[in-house]
């Protein structure tokens, strides 16, 4: 179906033939529109470090968009409408060749029953790997958005069971796949999204697709730019735009097409996009304390004035203690292994984290901000860009245990595995 749709202003919409898809169901398009803007304000991109050591760039406002709908998730206790990166298993459908649906991942609170939420790990234990022909296919899917027909139930899937053989009735109204401009189709990603959608067919009127166009090519054009940049001119460039605090962004949105498939559009909004209320601290602990928003900046001086301080985390087996000492060998903070033990717990308990996430968690590619008295962290986790939602409480030890990990040698991790009550099979 041709999606024909006229010049708005200054910017072209999209003027050829796409593969249609269902317009959004009525009332949602001001929210995800909402989420799309302040995802606009963030950075266009950031430098990251592969596990290999290679650097490359990623862009923030698809993780600032999850984030956003992620604290409102939180507030609501996941009674939500809309879900933000539902991890998905695609065995189901796989081994069933398309008869069964693909199956979200829980939390790992199996005692909290079938009613419990989505997983917030985007590396969910029980995945399944499969080879085929010597190529590893994905099992695991994340769509950027699911809205549930009843957000009282937190089930968000199709399927009618959920893991542990649990039933559930189909709660999945749509699913939203947002393309930021320069974010393209990955491999088997576009088909995977059909299955998660509906039964053969079905995507047409349970998948919907935004196209956040960038008018007039700024936003590819920074992409292009920071490719050709070292990592340092990257970053030099982003603390600089911290620094000016240049939020302005294309947009677009239409009225919908009288046409019961269609693709998802938006057209360019004028004006400048207000004050970002996250304002972007990437790498900021480990940068110091000049490119820090003023509330993140006196929330670490209150609960975690160790984090601005240059220094390294000692274990105190006498004591059972884990002491900041900076670099000229004055104590700044201690946590006792009680603490870090029982804010583990709960963060495991928040999060789904798992040791071997901790572990993986980049000290230096962390950032911070504290949104309606959560924290939310966006992580570098081998490589990819993950969103972890939590208390203020639960952020200190969580900043502090990544600290820990980091620069722990093999003898202090193991210490430290066993103070968290972490199995030798998982450490």
């Amino acid at each position: 179906m041709a999606a024909t749709m006229e010049p708005v202003a200054t910017c072209t919409t999209v003027n050829e033939d796409r593969v249609t898809y269902a317009e959004l169901p009525p009332d949602t398009k001001g929210y995800l529109q909402e989420k799309i803007e302040y995802a606009l304000q963030a950075p266009d991109f950031v430098n990251i470090k592969l596990p290999d050591g290679t650097n490359t760039i990623s862009a923030l406002k698809q993780v600032v968009m999850t984030a956003a709908i992620r604290v409102d998730e939180s507030v609501a206790d996941f009674r939500w409408q809309y879900k933000a990166e539902v991890c998905f298993d695609m065995f189901p459908d796989y081994a069933s060749r398309g008869i069964e649906a693909p199956i979200p991942f829980l939390s790992s609170e199996k005692e909290r029953g079938a009613g419990r939420r989505h997983t917030l790990n985007p590396f969910p234990p029980g995945r399944k790997n499969v080879v085929v022909d010597g190529e590893k296919l994905i099992m695991t899917r994340r769509p950027d958005v699911i809205i549930v027909k009843n957000p009282a139930d937190r089930w968000p899937g199709r399927s009618l069971v959920d893991h542990e053989g649990n039933p559930h009735v189909d709660n999945s109204l749509r699913l939203v796949e947002v393309k930021f401009p320069g974010d393209a189709w990955g491999l088997g990603q576009e088909s995977a999204y059909r299955k998660i959608a509906g039964r053969p067919g079905e995507y047409t009127r349970r998948m919907s697709v935004i196209d956040v166009s960038d008018c007039h090519g700024d936003l590819e054009k920074a992409r292009q730019r920071a490719l050709a940049m070292s990592p340092e001119q990257r970053e030099a460039e982003l603390r600089q735009k911290r620094r000016e605090r240049q939020l302005r962004a294309p947009i677009r949105s239409s009225d919908p097409i009288p046409q019961p498939a269609w693709y998802e559009a938006w057209i360019r909004q004028a004006g400048e996009v207000g004050h970002a209320a996250v304002a972007a601290a990437w790498d900021a602990v480990n940068d110091g304390a000049a490119y820090l928003s003023t509330e993140t900046h006196a929330w670490l001086q209150q609960h975690a004035p160790w984090a601005l301080t240059a220094g390294s985390w000692v274990a105190d087996k006498a004591t059972a203690t884990w002491r900041w000492v900076d670099e000229k060998g004055h104590e700044i903070y201690r946590y006792t292994t009680a603490q870090l033990k029982a804010g583990w717990d709960a963060i495991v308990r928040s999060t789904d984290m798992t040791w071997e996430m901790l572990k993986q968690i980049d000290w230096a590619q962390i950032g911070t901000s504290i949104i309606k008295g959560l924290a939310v962290v966006a992580a570098v986790v081998a490589g990819v860009v993950i969103i972890i939602v939590l208390s203020e409480a639960l952020l200190a030890i969580l900043l502090a245990l990544a600290a820990i990990v980091a620069a722990a040698t093999a003898e202090t991790l193991a210490v430290l595995a066993l103070a968290l009550g972490v199995t030798a099979a998982a450490s």
